[in-house]
């Protein structure tokens, strides 16, 4: 999968001079250098120092007379009131991170390079943590710090362990049976070390500092894209020194502002992160009474309960940490006014989580390869069903429903696929599997064997297309008289229609009937048998509904598009239909950009209904789809594992571990279940 390039100090000049380094997306820093505003506060609290010298992050959980104070120090975690006061301590060795998750407390040792997990009970909080972990999760590299978060887009919780060789690796969190065990799911990629890091599940934005270089911000989403983008930059931006802790406040509004310790002025910055990440001024920790300032930020920084917590190294009685009352800090930069407008949470964020029960053996190339796929159904043991799916630089597949390959026919590369039962070829019935091939510009026609499963090529020669470039393509059986139709588009959105008829000697070839245009670069369609519909996704524009006959010329109605439905990104990809009874059921939609899937009722006025993501399933080892191009949904049973039919999903990106593109298998009722769709059709035949 893409991760981002190494960003090396050589190639920083040119960032500064306002051109994006080549990890890092078009999005710019703030660049120009107003005048510092800086606001003087002081600690309201702070603890007695450590017994061990030293301080790092600092965590608060709980509240009122309840809340504790957990720092890293050298020699484990030191725990405290909040007004300060030692209240024990737990574990070893040399913690140099923590991160809270509701009521589990993870610590990294830095020493030992293990990550742990503990549990903390809310009603004795000065009871010793339970370790959640049988074996702790073991890095494999030198380690400089860690945070973690529970994303509110699947539901699942990450940490995030950074390597000083630059490398972050992401690690879902699963519990069972009362204990927590974890796997790594993908790794990050910066130049050099990365310190510290927050993440924010509102905005599935992680946070990470590179102490040389500046700040950058990642998509969370284990399923998106690898590239980082540029928040600040030290010395040419508003950051003087080395890039210290990191910290997040969010209100009830959704106003939020990022936190960064600059070391080299000892001075907390804040960004606007609803205004581009403008930067709104900083912080001092000055010294009060007898609490004293702090001169060194470079140690780490975090928020919780209005608090700011400081870690200070340069505490004259010894290392502790400060607790600041983050309200003089707003109220000294006069953030109410300064800030930009709140914002609710994204839209993606009402996606319906599911998860795959099978995926299949990677295809055999790497890069941006399988692309669509098809079902046949088994019709004298449905458990015996396959799926078809192509490899657009090689050829084309069939797997088992335990995803394992069936068949591999390299007949060149293969962009979509679609299949037909019954078809009528010289008064003889066929199961027919045609195919888009960019290689012969041509439409491929194979045999389904219903005995064995294994297909045959029945293509009466190369059968050209006219086309520049073959893309997507699904097939068409009309009610009306039978005859069952090719429907491929061209790379420049026009639509080619095809019956399929007798070739020589049994063969089958195809003969034009129609061509059309729709506007511009299309891809995923479906025809649907029973009313005569053809659905084509225009990627940029909407999902448009035609007349599938021959006869019906052009005319056309927009069923979605991207401009009026907050839940699509583009590029609109694969399309396809589960059929209910009497014309019940659900067109489905893969909106690429952001990794999700669009469900529509199947009657006009074909409403909106919901949209979910495939996501990372706990226990499975199976991960999520993202970047999907073809998809195929169908109500035919496939045995126990699917009951209800199946949905089918091209993984763009293939990860935990890092492999070449698959497809993802979940059964209907999953996703049924969570959109609280009509009971599934059971529909038995095929």
């Amino acid at each position: 999968m893409p991760i981002g390039k190494y960003i090396r100090s050589s190639t920083l000049v040119a960032a500064l001079a306002g051109t994006c380094l080549s990890a890092c997306s078009a999005e710019q820093p703030t660049q120009s250098k107003p005048s510092r505003s800086v606001v003087s506060v002081a600690a309201s609290a702070e603890t007695t120092p450590s017994r061990t010298e030293s301080a790092g992050i600092a965590l608060l959980w709980g509240t009122g007379a309840n809340a504790r104070l957990f720092g890293a120090v050298e020699e484990g975690v030191e725990v405290y009131g909040r007004d300060g006061a030692f209240k024990g301590a737990f574990g070893s060795g040399k913690v140099e991170g923590l991160a809270l998750v509701g009521d589990m407390l993870l610590t990294l040792d830095t020493s030992s390079l293990e990550l742990q997990a503990w549990k903390l009970d809310a009603g004795a909080p000065d009871a010793a943590p339970s370790a959640l972990m049988d074996k702790p999760i073991k890095a494999g590299r030198l380690l400089e710090g860690m945070c973690a978060f529970k994303s509110e887009l699947d539901g699942a919780t990450y940490a995030f362990l950074l390597g000083g060789d630059g490398i972050i690796e992401q690690w879902q969190l699963e519990k069972a049976g009362g204990k927590v065990a974890g796997r790594q799911i993908r790794t990050l990629q910066l130049g050099t070390e990365p310190k510290f890091c927050v993440a924010d599940a509102w905005t599935n934005s992680l946070y990470v500092t590179e102490e040389a270089v500046g700040i950058w911000r990642f998509d969370a989403n284990p399923e998106a894209e690898v590239v980082p983008k540029l928040v600040d930059v030290r010395d040419f931006g508003n950051i003087k020194g080395e890039v210290a802790g990191l910290a997040l406040v969010r209100d009830a509004d959704g106003k939020a502002v990022l936190l960064a310790g600059d070391a080299g002025a000892a001075h907390v910055n804040v960004y606007d992160l609803n205004a581009d990440n403008a930067y709104l001024g900083s912080a001092v920790i000055a010294e009060q009474g007898n609490i004293d300032g702090v001169d060194d930020l470079g140690d780490g920084i975090s928020f919780a309960d209005g608090t700011l917590i400081v870690a200070d190294n340069s505490n004259d009685a010894g290392a502790n940490f400060k607790l600041v009352d983050w309200q003089g800090v707003a109220k000294g930069l006069d953030l109410g006014k300064r800030q930009a407008l709140g914002q609710d949470r994204p839209v993606e964020f009402d996606f319906k989580p599911v998860s795959a029960s099978v995926e299949t053996a990677p295809v055999v190339n790497d890069g941006d390869a399988a692309d669509d796929p098809a079902v046949w159904q088994n019709a004298s043991d449905p458990a015996k069903s396959l799926i078809i799916g192509t490899n657009k630089k090689g050829g084309l597949y069939s797997y088992t429903l335990d995803g394992a390959q069936h068949q591999y026919l390299p007949v060149g590369r293969v962009n979509n696929v679609d299949i037909r039962y019954n078809v009528q070829i010289g008064g003889t019935p066929m199961t027919l599997v045609t195919a888009t091939n960019r290689t012969e510009k041509s439409i491929s026609i194979f045999r389904m064997d219903e005995a064995t499963g294994m297909m045959e090529d029945v293509a009466d020669g190369v059968q050209p297309t006219d086309m520049s470039d073959p893309y997507g393509m699904c097939m068409y059986q009309s009610a009306k008289d039978g005859s069952t139709y090719v429907l491929g588009n061209d790379s420049d959105g026009t639509v080619h229609q095809w019956k399929l008829v007798e070739g020589t000697s049994g063969k089958v070839k195809i003969e034009e009937v129609r061509r059309f245009p729709v506007g511009s670069q299309a891809e995923g369609c479906a025809a649907d048998d029973e009313t005569g519909a053809f659905y084509i996704a225009e990627e940029d524009v909407a999902l448009w509904k035609y007349g599938a006959e021959p006869g019906d010329g052009d005319a056309r109605t927009m069923v979605t598009s991207v401009e009026t439905n907050p839940a699509l990104k583009d590029d609109l990809e694969g399309v396809s239909i589960y059929y209910g009874h009497e014309g019940a059921g659900y067109l489905v939609l893969s909106s690429q950009g952001n990794n999700s899937y669009a469900v529509f009722d199947r009657k006009e006025p074909h409403a909106y209904i919901g949209s979910f993501t495939v996501v990372a399933g706990d226990g499975t080892g199976i991960d999520g789809s993202s970047e999907t191009d073809g998809l195929d949904v169908t109500a035919a049973p496939m045995g126990p594992a699917f009951p209800h039919g199946a949905f089918i999903a091209q993984d763009g990106r293939n990860i935990a571990p890092e492999e070449h593109q698959n497809f993802k298998l979940v059964p209907w009722e999953h996703i049924a279940t969570a959109l609280g769709l009509d009971a599934p059709s059971d529909r038995s035949s095929r």
